[in-house]
C-alpha cells in the first residue's frame, strides 16, 4: 500500500493488538470476545459514530475465522449485488457467504426485508455498519436476527495514543524525524472522537509543515490555519438529533441554565432548525414550568415570533434569552399530571355524558328537552355556584397545585368564589394533608416552618390547617410549639 492511500487506510490495524479504544467490546470477558474467540461467527450490526473502527473490526473478525468478506455499501448497492454474493457460495468450500454492508441504514424497508431469508437460514452472515441507532433505522424483524454491538466515540486519551502511533509511522515512512508534542491533544479534541478525522487532520498538518534540518515540528499555529474552527458532529436527521434534544429539554427541566445553553449552542452550531428548538422550549415551558410561572410559555412563544422576524444570526439571542428564562423559572409539572389524571379516568371507562344544565341551549326547542334549564350565569354577583363535572365525578380532583405561585393562585380563586357567590366559609386548605402527617408521625413538638418545608406548603397554610384541627379537637397547641392529642387515634 502506497502513500497515495489515505493515512487512515495505511494505518488500519492488522490485529486486535493494534486496535485502539472500544474496551467495552474487546475486554477479555465481553460477550463479543467470547464470540470472536469461540469459533462461531454470527450476523452482527456494528453501530456508532463515524471513524470508530466498525469496518476494521469486521475485517479482523473475518480474518480470524479465515473467511472472505464481501464488502458493499448500501449507498449504491442493489439487491442484485446482494444476491450475487449469496449465490457465490459453494456447498463444500464456502457454505456461508459473509456480506459486509456499510451504511446499512441506507437500505429501505423492502431492501432490508429481502435480507431476512438468507440471514434466517444462515446462508449469509450479515455484518452491517451504521452511524444510525438501529432502533430507528433497522426494521424490527432484522434487528431480532442479528447481534447489535454499539461503538463509542474515542476518548481524547485513546486518540492521542493512536495519533502518537501515526506520527511514528509517518516518520518511518517519510524518513523524517518528527516532533508533534504540541499538536497531539488539539488534534484529538478537534476530531470529536473520530479517529479517521484525526488522521486526516494529521496528514494535512504533516503536508503543510516544511522540514528544517531534516526534522518536522508540527505546530498549533499551522493547525489553526488548516482548521480554524471545530466542526460539530451533529446530524439533525440522525440519532444525535434526538440525543441532543433530550439533553437540552432535561437540562431545562432540571433548572440548569449552563447546561441548557451548552446544548442549545451545540444544536445551533450543528445546523439544527431553530424552530424545532423553540418548539421543544414551548413544550418544556408548559410541561415543566406551567402555572408556576405562566410567563415562561409567553417568553418561549414570543421568542419564536421574534426569530421569524430576525432570522439568523441575531435570532440566536432571542432564543438564548427565552432558554435562560425557562431554565431559571420555578418548576411544576402539575399541568401534565392534571391532564394525565383526567385522561386516565376516561381511559378506565369514566366517560360520562354532558349534564343537561351544561348542554347547548341556543336553539328554540332546547328547553323542551331539558337542556340548559338549571344553568346559572356565573358573572352575576351572588349567583349560585353550580357543578361543572358529571355527577359521578363531582368530588374528582385532577389539578393539584405544587408550587407556591400555583397554590397562591388557587387561594385567590377560592377567595373570589366565596365572596362572589356568597358561599359559606370553607375549612382551610390542606387540613387533611396536615392531619394525615400528624397521625403518622405524632410529634410532641412542632414548628410551622419545619412542617411547611416537609409538606411543601407555606407557613401560613400550615398554621391555618393546625388552627382548624385545634378547633375540631384533633390537637391542642400549647405555647412553645408543643402538640397534645386529646383524641386517641
Amino acid at each position: 500500500m502506497t502513500d497515495i492511500n489515505p493515512l487512515a487506510e495505511r494505518l488500519r490495524p492488522r490485529n486486535l493488538d493494534e486496535f485502539i479504544g472500544q474496551r467495552h467490546i474487546l475486554a477479555p470477558d465481553s460477550p463479543f470476545m467470547a464470540q470472536f474467540l469461540g469459533g462461531r461467527l454470527t450476523s452482527t450490526i456494528f453501530w456508532g459514530p463515524p471513524g470508530t473502527g466498525k469496518t476494521t473490526l469486521a475485517r479482523l473478525l473475518c480474518r480470524h475465522h479465515g473467511l472472505t468478506m464481501h464488502e458493499l455499501s448500501a449507498v449504491n448497492a442493489t439487491l442484485s449485488d446482494v444476491r450475487k454474493i449469496i449465490d457465490s457460495r459453494t456447498p463444500l468450500l464456502n457454505p456461508q457467504a459473509v456480506l459486509f454492508l456499510d451504511e446499512i441504514h441506507r437500505f429501505n424497508k423492502a431492501q432490508q426485508d429481502a435480507l431476512l431469508p438468507a440471514v434466517e437460514t444462515g446462508d449469509v452472515i450479515l455484518l452491517g455498519a451504521t452511524t444510525e441507532n438501529p432502533a430507528f433505522s433497522i426494521i424490527p424483524a432484522l434487528r431480532s436476527r442479528v447481534r447489535l454491538v454499539e461503538f463509542h466515540a474515542f476518548s481524547v486519551e485513546d486518540l492521542i495514543a493512536g495519533l502518537s502511533r501515526a506520527v511514528t509511522f509517518l516518520s518511518k515512512e517519510r524518513r523524517c524525524e518528527t516532533d508533534a508534542a504540541d499538536v497531539l491533544e488539539p488534534l484529538a479534541i478537534l476530531s470529536g472522537g473520530d479517529f479517521r478525522r484525526a488522521l486526516g487532520l494529521l496528514d494535512e498538518l504533516w503536508a503543510a509543515t516544511a522540514p528544517a534540518d531534516g526534522k518536522k515540528t508540527l505546530a498549533r499555529e499551522v493547525l489553526d490555519r488548516i482548521l480554524p474552527s471545530f466542526v460539530v458532529r451533529y446530524d439533525r436527521a440522525s440519532d444525535e438529533h434526538y440525543n441532543h434534544a433530550s439533553a437540552f429539554q432535561k437540562s431545562l427541566r432540571g433548572s440548569d441554565p449552563q447546561a441548557a445553553l451548552y446544548w442549545l449552542a451545540k444544536m445551533l452550531d450543528g445546523g439544527e432548525d431553530p424552530r424545532f428548538i423553540l418548539r421543544r422550549l414551548m413544550v418544556t415551558a408548559s410541561e415543566d414550568v406551567g402555572l408556576a410561572d405562566p410567563q415562561a410559555l409567553v417568553q418561549a412563544e414570543t421568542a419564536l415570533r421574534a426569530f421569524e422576524h430576525l432570522g439568523m444570526p441575531e435570532g440566536r439571542l432571542v432564543i438564548a434569552q427565552a432558554v435562560l428564562y425557562v431554565a431559571t423559572a420555578p418548576k411544576s409539572n402539575a399541568v401534565i399530571e392534571a391532564l394525565g389524571d383526567a385522561s386516565g379516568r376516561i381511559a378506565k371507562g369514566e366517560s360520562y355524558p354532558v349534564p343537561l344544565h351544561l348542554s347547548d341551549a341556543h336553539y328554540a326547542s332546547a328547553a323542551d328537552l331539558g337542556r340548559g334549564i338549571d344553568y346559572v350565569y356565573p358573572h352575576k354577583s351572588g349567583s349560585a355556584r353550580i357543578t361543572y363535572l358529571p355527577d359521578k365525578l363531582a368530588d374528582a380532583v385532577f389539578y393539584r397545585p405544587k408550587s407556591p405561585a400555583e397554590r397562591e393562585r388557587m387561594l385567590k380563586l377560592q377567595t373570589f368564589l366565596t365572596s362572589h357567590h356568597r358561599l359559606p366559609p370553607q375549612a382551610p386548605a390542606h387540613v387533611e394533608t396536615v392531619r394525615a402527617w400528624l397521625t403518622e408521625h405524632r410529634p410532641e413538638w412542632i414548628r410551622t416552618e419545619d412542617l411547611a418545608a416537609e409538606l411543601v406548603l407555606t407557613r401560613e397554610e400550615v398554621y391555618a390547617a393546625l388552627r382548624e384541627l385545634e378547633l375540631q379537637g384533633f390537637v391542642a397547641l400549647t405555647p412553645g410549639a408543643k402538640v397534645e392529642y386529646p383524641q386517641p387515634f
